[in-house]
């Protein structure tokens, strides 16, 4: 997901496992050694990792990796570039060292594969977010009132999505939620809602949830994570 120079030949790299969740290791001379990592252990590759435990530390001592046929391209493209490394941070802000994160490193594994066949669209990035916000436990409802769980029925033609509930409130129940909430459109939040449900390689083909949506979804994020994403300004100048 990211990788910083250490020392004159070696990098720290930070992974999202399939098995072991998320890693931190130190691959030593990995800025000179062609055969073990050349361009295996950049941001976007997916690859076979050998690595070892340290006595102490929490550092892993990374060996060899070997990229994987198949795995998604390099992306030449600045929308895919910008995309793709939101994808990668919020991935990176979404787990915790070691913890098991087989669902999300999947959400992640797919996405940049999809993002590969596919121009960057809102949608795929709106699907994005609700996967992994549900693979990291945080299922967004924008269909049922969170409150007494019936459909969230508009007034107006507008719901209220209410970030710290992390989902609708219906008329009935507003009055119970005091919280601020977002106004959304009654079809921004259906599209929500079908993106969520959909899987994730099909969001290229669905309507998105509109600027409305992106608004409800970011402000939902800023109240779980803890500092602002660096790859969001950039992604939100592109797209």
């Amino acid at each position: 997901m990211r990788a910083r120079d250490y020392a004159e030949a070696d990098r720290v790299v930070t992974l999202l496992t399939r098995d072991f969740g998320k890693l931190s290791g130190i691959a030593k001379g990995a800025k000179a050694s062609r055969r073990r990592f050349e361009r295996k252990l950049e941001p976007f590759t997916q690859a076979i990792l050998y690595f070892r435990r340290r006595p102490h530390g929490q550092l892993v001592f990374i060996t060899r990796a070997e990229r994987i046929d198949g795995a998604p391209p390099e992306f030449d493209d600045l929308g895919k570039i910008a995309l793709g490394s939101y994808m990668l941070e919020l991935a990176d802000a979404l787990t915790t060292e070691e913890a098991e994160a087989l669902a999300a490193y999947e959400v992640l594994t797919i996405g940049l594969a999809v993002l590969g066949r596919v121009a960057p669209r809102v949608a795929l990035r709106q699907a994005f977010e609700l996967k992994l916000l549900q693979a990291a436990g945080f299922g967004l409802d924008f269909g049922c009132c969170r409150l007494c769980q019936k459909p969230a029925e508009p007034e107006d033609g507008f719901v209220s999505f209410v970030p710290s509930r992390g989902g609708t409130i219906c008329v009935r129940c507003r009055s119970q939620a005091v919280e601020s909430a977002v106004r959304l459109h009654a079809a921004s939040a259906a599209a929500l809602a079908r993106l969520g449900l959909s899987p994730l390689a099909e969001s290229a083909t669905l309507r998105d949830g509109g600027p409305d949506g992106s608004s409800a979804i970011a402000r939902f994020l800023s109240t779980i994570l803890d500092r602002k994403l660096r790859s969001l300004d950039f992604l939100n100048s592109i797209m």
